[in-house]
């Protein structure tokens, strides 16, 4: 069976946002609407919430598109045999697992807990606690994501730029950075203030209903944003691939 990555790449695009746009629609039938007022039944589609199928997608999502990046460092390593002056396909390699990486710890919370265990360690054994802006994480661990998401960004240029696919880039790191913007807001010390005051301009008597939208906002840009990234990875792939086609074997 011969299967053009190109084509590949737009099947999967159709296919991500329409599993976003269904899991958002659960949300909204098992979380607003609350059609069986059942705890537990509600969590198992809560976008807002991790161990949930929305939250498994995403994780799925980006450590699919991790492997994609991967296999965009072995191809590049392969051509460069046959060029003068090797490409750095060693930055592919090194993105690719950075992916994986953020898929792993999308699923296990892993910075969230890591942030909160070196404030307890900075704090241990003193009298005044530190008093961070937003999450502690933002305080040790978000400097290290944007110097790093820096560094890709203008890798990822330099490589898709000349092919036209940097665009899907944009997109999707825009995606991320606006997610983690409302991230960070969501542990400022004063969002609950604003989160009444919303709430009340809506004419609202519900409590959840505003954290949970922007909660939601912030996950279903994450997933978009991936979609984006993957799929533009794909054409990449296809591009280093020269067009060709891939023989999978074995295969009728």
């Amino acid at each position: 069976m011969n299967v053009k990555i190109s084509n590949v790449a737009r099947k999967i695009f159709i296919l991500c946002i329409l599993v976003e746009v269904l899991l958002l629609a659960a949300d909204i039938l098992f979380n607003y609407l609350d059609i069986f007022n059942e705890l537990y039944i509600r969590r198992i589609w809560n976008i807002a919430r991790e161990l949930s199928i929305p939250s498994w997608f995403s994780s799925t999502q980006t450590q699919l598109m991790g492997l994609t990046v991967l296999l965009i460092g072995v191809v590049q390593k392969s051509l460069d045999k046959n060029v003068l002056h090797p490409r750095p396909y060693i930055s592919w390699v090194i993105a690719g697992v950075f992916f994986i990486w953020i898929g792993i710890d999308d699923a296990a919370e892993i910075h969230e807990k890591l942030g909160t265990a070196i404030s307890n360690i900075n704090n241990s054994g003193t009298e005044q606690v530190h008093q961070h802006l937003s999450f502690s994480w933002h305080t040790y661990l978000a400097p290290i994501f944007i110097l790093f998401g820096l560094y890709l960004t203008y890798f990822f240029w330099r490589e898709m730029s000349p092919h036209q696919l940097f665009r899907y880039v944009f997109i999707g790191f825009g995606c991320w950075v606006t997610s983690q913007i409302i991230d960070f807001g969501e542990g400022l010390a004063d969002i609950n203030d604003m989160y009444t005051a919303i709430q009340t301009y809506l004419g609202s008597s519900s409590t959840y209903l505003v954290p949970h939208s922007f909660k939601v906002v912030e996950e279903m840009l994450e997933m978009v944003g991936t979609t984006f990234l993957w799929v533009g990875f794909l054409h990449y792939l296809g591009i280093k691939l020269e067009g060709k086609q891939v023989q999978f074997k074995g295969a009728a």
